[in-house]
This record gives C-alpha cells, structure tokens and sequence, in this order.
C-alpha cells in the first residue's frame, strides 16, 4: 500500500454518504430594524432593504466554512479542508457532520494533527 500524499483524499476518507451538500440547509436572520425575516437568496432584509450579509457571515460562520471544507476536499486539498472544519467547530463546537469528517481525515492521516482536540 503506497503512502497518500497530503493534498490527497483517499475516498475511504470521506464518503459520498456521510458528507451533506450543504450544512446551511435553512437560513433565517432577522432584521435588526424591522424585525423581518431576512431574504437568504439577496441577504438582504425585503422590508427596509438593508444588506445583512454581515449578520448571516456572523451567525453561520462554521456551517460557511464547514462548506468551504467541502469545496476544498472536492479540490484535493486535505490540510485546507482540516484547517477549515477546525475553524467551523471553533465557530460552533455542535456542528456533528463538521467533527465527523475531521474525525475521518485524522483516522485517515491527512489533515495533520488537531490542536485544538476537536
């Protein structure tokens, strides 16, 4: 058995069914001014206009980078991809499906170590 290179994800590692499309599968902000329910396709609040983009940033920040590791695994990127589902559980430690697949790339020894113990 030949050693896995680092940029590589050996298909053991993360498979299909265990890794979501998408980990914000419904996205609900309120405006802060009008107390709407924000518009997830425009980020913006359909009442007054404003641009909350910065407000679901905030809120779904490791489910957002919980999908920039996917996007990174699907490039071959293994280190990235750990790096990001690190920073998706330090953003939300309860986010399962991010620790599960970084469970996987450190049982399959890509990824490097976990400082953070996640």
């Amino acid at each position: 058995m030949s050693a896995v290179p680092e940029s590589a994800v050996p298909e053991s590692a993360v498979p299909d069914s265990a890794v979501p499309e998408s980990a914000v599968p419904d996205l609900q902000v309120l405006c802060p001014l009008c107390k709407v329910t924000a518009d997830p396709a425009s980020l913006c609040c359909p009442s007054c206009r404003e641009d909350l983009s910065v407000l679901f940033r905030l809120r779904y920040a490791g489910r957002i980078d919980f999908n920039r590791a996917l996007e990174a695994l699907r490039n071959g990127d293994a280190a990235a991809a750990a790096a990001l589902l690190r920073a998706a559980l330090a953003a939300e430690p309860e986010l399962e499906p991010a620790r599960e697949l970084l469970e996987s790339l450190s049982v399959a020894g890509v990824g490097g170590p976990d400082p953070g113990g996640a």
